[in-house]
Formats: C-alpha cells, sequence, structure tokens
C-alpha cells in the first residue's frame, strides 16, 4: 500500500470542489494508494505536472508514484475543461 501525500494545491483544490464530489475522488485516491495503476490510470507524455492521471468524473487526479519510498504525491485535482492539461 502506497502512502498519500497531498502537495499544497492538490489540498487547495480538494477543498473547493462540492462536498459529494470530495467524497468520490477521495475513494479514488484510497483505491490509487492499494494499486496506482488501477483501470483508467493514464500515463501522461509531454505534461509537466504529473506522470499520471485518473478520471473521477468530471475532475481529474494528477499524481505521482515514487516506488522506493511507495508513495502516491497527488499533485493537483482539476476539473476536466480547456486548460487542465495547459
Amino acid at each position: 500500500m502506497y502512502k498519500i501525500l497531498y502537495s499544497t494545491r492538490a489540498a487547495k483544490s480538494l477543498k473547493k470542489i462540492p462536498k459529494q464530489n470530495q467524497i468520490k475522488i477521495k475513494t479514488k485516491i484510497e483505491l490509487l494508494s492499494k494499486n496506482p495503476r488501477v483501470l483508467g490510470t493514464i500515463k501522461l507524455v509531454d505534461y509537466p505536472v504529473a506522470r499520471f492521471r485518473n478520471r473521477v468524473g468530471n475532475y481529474r487526479i494528477l499524481f505521482d508514484t515514487d516506488e522506493t519510498s511507495k508513495s502516491l504525491d497527488i499533485l493537483d485535482i482539476r476539473k476536466r475543461d480547456e486548460s487542465t492539461y495547459k
């Protein structure tokens, strides 16, 4: 199981999301902590913020993993729109 670490940006983003969506996102993050390569995880190419993303409704969880320290670094949580991957 991976240790979950939230960046400052991700923590702020999560607080701004409606409560019902927060619950779904937290549930997905718990699932990712058990297996980051779960169905729906996409490896991002040429994206400077994170190496992976996973979708929860209209929101994207952007994260990295560190295999040596077994940590799941949640870097940002964004609502999907035109500027999500810029």
